[in-house]
């Protein structure tokens, strides 16, 4: 039931947004919403659940870059503590190329990203493309969802 929900709130958000029109993010919201896209990477990296907590709304869903299962807040805020108590490190982060459409208080970011960290005493490069949803809520810039692949 949980699911049906969040599907249709993930369908029909956007669809409302873009019924008011596409808007141009002005520069201060514009690096805000970049900062919070850094931001959330480098906490789900670091272990930060405090960080992720705040950002991550009660119905978050993350589709990760691999096969495994959707996950939800919970899900997605335990992965993090698992890589980063397991000594996982993020060594490097960048978005060669990044796209804004935004609606309103709804931003959807799409990049191509390349992460490199350390992880089981292996240095792993992963690099792919994102859709990253967020929504400015009392100012500040929420992370709904996101969807990871591999390019591959």
């Amino acid at each position: 039931m949980r699911s049906l929900i969040l599907a249709t709130v993930l369908v029909l958000a956007p669809a409302a947004a873009a019924a008011q029109g596409p808007t141009t993010l002005d520069a201060k919201s514009k690096s805000d919403l970049l900062a919070t896209r850094e931001l959330a990477w480098r906490a789900w990296f670091a272990g930060d659940s405090k960080t992720l907590e705040a950002m991550l709304p009660a119905e978050f869903i993350g589709v990760g870059w691999g096969d495994g299962p959707w996950n939800s807040k919970a899900t997605s805020i335990a992965g993090s503590q698992e890589f980063a108590a397991s000594g996982g490190k993020l060594t490097a982060l960048d978005f060669p190329k990044t796209e804004i459409q935004s609606y309103g208080d709804v931003a959807f970011v799409y990049s191509t990203y390349k992460v490199t960290f350390t992880a089981g005493g292996q240095n792993v490069v992963q690099e792919g493309r994102s859709t990253e949803v967020f929504v400015r809520k009392n100012g500040k810039w929420l992370h709904p969802g996101w969807h990871l692949d591999s390019g591959k």
